[in-house]
């Protein structure tokens, strides 16, 4: 069951009523059945591995918190993160490893038929900072499991995230909450402006981009094209569905974190990593970065730290070696930007020169989505060997296939992306005072997903990660 279809029109009111219907005391019950179901409507078999990895890292929460010896404190732990990367490992990258040394050794590898569970890396990543925060004493472990499984299974960050930290999530889930309002005002304009990106937006582009990226020699200037319009189709999908998700939490009284915050106005990768996928690079930081030593032992190990982060987040991506290489071309000019910082080179002061930063890390940003993009390091070569070949407009317009009404569609939607932006997130002055406003929106939108979905949108992206 995709956000973009007709069946969670239907599915996300019937859980809110259910929810809101049942005393506090079993609205978790109601709640953990009403995502079990959402998530059941992919696999009901991959159900029971989300709630085999809920139970271990609850008993490792429980045992970490009756054992003092550090020995049996390590062992627990160990174990849980074994649960829960081993699956993760199993399941995403046995193929991948298995392939990959068979080739090192002259070989070939006949893949086996492994299905990837749905937001296994995203919740996957929410067991393991639970329990890890529960070994470093920075959370105090939940007694609950019916409330653990909740945490993980939730079902508007379930699949694709943000990933929330426990801290955040729990004690919202547990306190008693009562539905305002500002609540609904809220959950309404996040639902409208994720619709809005995925379906308006991000299908629209995409189109575009399959036709360029799958065309068997595309012109560069097809190439060029589809890539920037790939920059503003995983952009928009992402975001659609992260907003989808805190819209459809709002209703339910949670707030879940902001994940993304105008990335491709940042100055620089550093600011851009703060600015995208905000709850990834925040769990890397906090449990990888950090552990590795951060900046705390010397520019050298620093870089090294970089590298190996931004690789991590390449694999997290996906099992093949052209995530590996975007996450490398991050983690190079991230380490870049610290090189120049201890050189002395200051940012632009001027606002020309402040453009032009944001200009070039878009530039940067965009060139990297080719091998985020490509279906392997094979092809991400090929798409650059066009990129960098002679261009033909004509040849570049008739790969893509556009029509005059497709581009001035297009102008017109990204035209209003800053309202958009501003009707989900911004302050009380940029909204709407009368929820008709709110309402009629909606409605143009969820018709325009309902013409859609008939038709076959696509699916978000980030539901292979």
């Amino acid at each position: 069951m995709s956000f973009d279809s007709g069946t969670y029109l239907l599915f996300l009111p019937a859980a809110v009523l259910l929810h809101w219907l049942f005393p506090h005391r079993w609205r978790w019950a109601a709640l953990l059945a009403a995502s079990l179901f959402f998530y059941g409507s992919w696999s009901v078999p991959l159900t029971g591995l989300l709630l085999a990895e809920a139970g271990a890292v609850w008993l490792a929460g429980l045992a970490l918190s009756r054992r003092r010896r550090p020995v049996w404190r390590r062992l627990a732990l160990g174990a849980a993160l074994a649960v829960c990367f081993g699956l993760l490992g199993y399941f995403k990258y046995f193929n991948f490893l298995a392939g990959s040394v068979t080739a090192l050794l002259g070989g070939t590898w006949d893949a086996w038929d492994i299905i990837l569970p749905a937001g296994c890396s995203f919740y996957t990543f929410q067991a393991a900072s639970y329990i890890i925060d529960v070994y470093r004493g920075r959370l105090e472990p939940e007694r609950h499991p019916g409330y653990l499984a909740l945490y993980l299974a939730f079902f508007p960050q379930l699949v694709a995230g943000p990933i929330e930290r426990a801290q955040a999530l729990l004690p919202q889930l547990r306190r008693e909450r009562r539905l305002g309002r500002e609540d609904v005002e809220a959950g309404l304009r996040l639902l409208l402006s994720g619709f809005f990106r995925k379906v308006v937006i991000a299908d629209f582009c995409g189109k575009f981009v399959t036709a360029a990226y799958s065309a068997p020699e595309p012109d560069g200037s097809a190439v060029f094209a589809a890539t920037l319009l790939f920059a503003v189709q995983i952009y928009c999908d992402f975001a659609g569905y992260s907003e989808i998700a805190a819209g459809s939490a709002r209703l339910l009284g949670v707030r879940l974190m902001r994940n993304f915050d105008r990335p491709y106005l940042a100055r620089g990768l550093r600011e851009f990593w703060r600015r995208w996928h905000i709850s990834l690079s925040r769990w890397l930081a906090d449990y990888v970065y950090i552990p590795l030593g951060g900046n705390r032992h010397g520019l050298r190990r620093q870089l090294l730290a970089v590298l190996a982060v931004f690789a991590l987040s390449g694999l997290w991506h996906g099992a093949e070696w052209s995530f590996v290489v975007w996450g490398l071309l991050h983690g190079a000019l991230f380490a870049g930007e610290l090189l120049l910082r201890r050189a002395g080179v200051q940012s632009a002061k001027t606002r020309k020169g402040r453009g032009l930063e944001t200009v070039l890390t878009f530039a940067a940003v965009s060139f990297c989505w080719v091998f985020f993009r490509a279906d392997s390091l094979g092809h991400a070569a090929a798409l650059l060997g066009r990129l960098f070949s002679p261009w033909d407009g004509a040849a570049g317009l008739a790969c893509l296939g556009p029509t005059p009404m497709d581009g001035a569609r297009l102008a017109l939607v990204l035209a209003l992306l800053p309202a958009v932006n501003r009707l989900a997130w911004g302050g009380k002055e940029d909204r709407p005072s009368h929820m008709t406003c709110v309402y009629c929106l909606l409605a143009v939108a969820v018709s325009w997903l309902i013409r859609l979905d008939s038709g076959g949108a696509g699916t978000f992206i980030y539901f292979q990660f």
